[in-house]
């Protein structure tokens, strides 16, 4: 069981490391794209056409990649009044509680988003007449990220050695 924990913590970390140079890339192309596009608006007269839909594509796969880097770095907001007030032992069941909710969330997530993966390969953008199914695509491929970083941090969590059931609330 040992191993178990052992791979899991490095598949998360290991794809952790890959997202964050992901999107630190997917941000740097972004600017560069949207530097040019009003480089070319304004100062040449000639707009990027296709830039207006590639920086909405870059922004979505931005903020669903963006969201499991910051999951992993405990960065996303939390309100810990209820936390604060809860004894160790209970806030351990509520992690727990939490955590599985969000594995639950994120499954539902994964199966309908597979769903719909048909009806958006009939959809095409605008400009540049990508299928939508490659721009949805993020979703599940996101889903699967989260459900790996919380199946570590509940296995963590619930590891015999570890008996400290340590969040970012205590």
């Amino acid at each position: 069981m040992k191993h178990v924990f052992e791979i899991l913590s490095f598949l998360s970390d290991a794809i952790n490391k890959l997202i964050e140079f992901i999107v630190a890339s997917l941000l740097i192309f972004l600017s560069v794209l949207m530097i040019l596009a009003v480089f070319y608006r304004y100062i040449l007269n000639n707009s990027i056409y296709w830039s207006d839909e590639v920086s909405k594509i870059l922004l979505v796969f931005l903020a669903f990649l963006g969201s499991t880097v910051a999951y992993k770095h405990s960065a996303h907001i939390g309100i810990d009044i209820i936390t604060e007030r809860l004894s160790k032992r209970l806030n351990s069941v509520l992690f727990i509680l939490i955590k599985v909710s969000f594995l639950l969330f994120w499954a539902l997530i994964f199966k309908e988003s597979l769903k719909l993966m048909p009806l958006f390969m009939m959809q095409t953008t605008a400009t540049l007449e990508i299928r939508y199914a490659y721009v949805f695509c993020i979703v599940p491929i996101t889903s699967i990220i989260w459900l790996l970083h919380i199946s570590n941090d509940l296995l963590r969590t619930m590891k015999p050695e570890e008996k400290s059931y340590t969040t970012r609330f205590e």
